[in-house]
């Protein structure tokens, strides 16, 4: 028998919303821990989806690693990136597990990593954006001209505020809180100072002196420019490391952990690609060619 789990808000169950009874008190324990960490809001709210999702589905005191493993063969018809998150996600829990006592074992120690596809980014048109910027207010603006020009991200765009700018430098609070600094070009600055003459704050205000939440962004940027804002960063990236050859500071400007993410950013085309073949001719051949 099972009994009914308050799902936390927002969260879709996909197995269907009742929890194993003994499950309740682990999940809300594992919800308080990770409310006191410093991960992100959405970050919490995909574990929590995950941890309630599995907790409908095994006894989270005994699930073996073929238990584990089970789920992710049902889970087969979704995407690679879902179920490498869903993987993570049970890594934290369980880990949380053994440290507190509530697990002897961790099931997950020596599951696979799910590979993921690498695929060729989609990269938002320069012409699009030009169009949209032409005829945006200077709020929408300012919007799109984050992720284009500073490779925001979603949230870091929502969260962006008046008080985090320091000349053409910008503060910005990014994935596990982690506090970068990125440059500001002429027109990005130029399109804030504009803002600020209007308002204090945060440059995208939402209800109750909040920000506004990163979904409307989102809505509000893949209207105007037909692109969604993850493909602005992307064309960002993609300028960047074009005009500079700086691999370290584009990562630094997006704010990844590694460079093997950044490089998965870049779209290179086929004269990138080209003058890397050229360069690598031994200095001898290409004079020969040259000839």
């Amino acid at each position: 028998m099972r009994s009914t789990v308050n799902v936390p808000a927002g969260l879709r169950v996909v197995s269907g919303g009742t929890m194993i009874p003994g499950n309740q008190e682990l999940v809300t324990a594992f919800e308080r821990w990770l409310l006191g960490t410093d991960r992100m809001d959405g970050t919490i709210a995909l574990r929590m989806r995950h941890v309630v999702d599995l907790a409908c589905r095994v006894e989270l005191t005994t699930a073996t690693e073929d238990e584990l493993h089970d789920i992710l063969a049902d889970r087969r018809g979704l995407a690679a990136e879902t179920r490498k998150s869903m993987l993570a996600s049970w890594r934290v829990y369980f880990g949380w597990a053994l440290r507190r006592g509530h697990r002897r074992d961790d099931p997950t120690v020596e599951m696979k990593s799910i590979r993921v596809p690498v695929r060729v980014p989609r990269v938002a048109a320069d012409g699009d954006i030009e169009l949209a910027l032409s005829r945006a207010s200077d709020l929408h603006r300012a919007m799109v001209m984050l992720p284009r020009y500073a490779g925001l991200r979603l949230e870091e765009i929502a969260r962006s505020h008046s008080d985090h700018r320091d000349g053409d430098m910008l503060r910005v609070l990014g994935k596990g809180n982690k506090e970068r600094v990125v440059g500001l070009n002429e027109p990005l600055l130029a399109a804030l100072r504009t803002l600020e003459r209007d308002h204090s704050g945060y440059y995208f205000p939402g209800l109750r002196g909040e920000h506004m939440h990163k979904m409307s962004v989102n809505k509000i940027i893949t209207r105007i420019t037909g692109w969604n804002p993850h493909s602005l960063r992307h064309a960002c990236a993609t300028q960047a490391y074009r005009e500079t050859g700086d691999l370290r500071a584009v990562q630094d400007m997006l704010g990844h952990a590694s460079l093997a993410t950044t490089q998965r950013y870049l779209h290179l085309d086929a004269d990138i690609r080209r003058r890397v073949a050229a360069a690598t001719i031994i200095r001898r051949e290409r004079s020969k060619l040259a000839a």
